[in-house]
């Protein structure tokens, strides 16, 4: 946690949608960009993600880079012409504080406005590994 702490950090606000249609509504996010951790280990085209109870997801390349599913956080509608701009990061804090029963790590797909969730499939929490791929 030390060394991700002194990585440089990124911020932003992401929410996500259910499979449900269930909206959790943006917050702020405070983590470390995935992408900049692929780097360390010599990049990657994508990235496996896998949680201290199993679940895994896969990042791609496409993702990794911000292209994803957007929705209003209102409406639950899709954003067509979003014109932010989405960075994946592996958060360690939340509204300013811990993860609590989220972490200590989680993925957070993030961007300077609240304007914008995504799908909460690749939102992983309790993230245990990250493997480039």
């Amino acid at each position: 946690m030390a060394d991700l702490k002194g990585m440089s950090a990124v911020s932003g606000y992401g929410g996500w949608k259910n499979q449900l249609g269930n909206i959790t509504a943006p917050m702020a996010w405070k983590g470390v960009s995935v992408n900049a951790l692929l780097d360390l280990v010599g990049g990657g085209g994508s990235a496996r993600v896998v949680a201290s109870d199993g679940y895994e997801a896969t990042l791609s390349g496409a993702e990794l880079s911000g292209q994803m599913n957007v929705y209003d956080p209102a409406t639950g509608e899709a954003i067509s012409s979003f014109s932010g701009s989405l960075r994946v990061i592996v958060a360690y804090a939340k509204n300013g504080s811990g993860l609590g029963g989220e972490g200590p790590l989680r993925i957070a797909f993030v961007s300077p406005e609240k304007d914008q969730v995504t799908d909460s499939d690749q939102w992983v929490k309790n993230v245990v590994s990250i493997k480039a791929r």
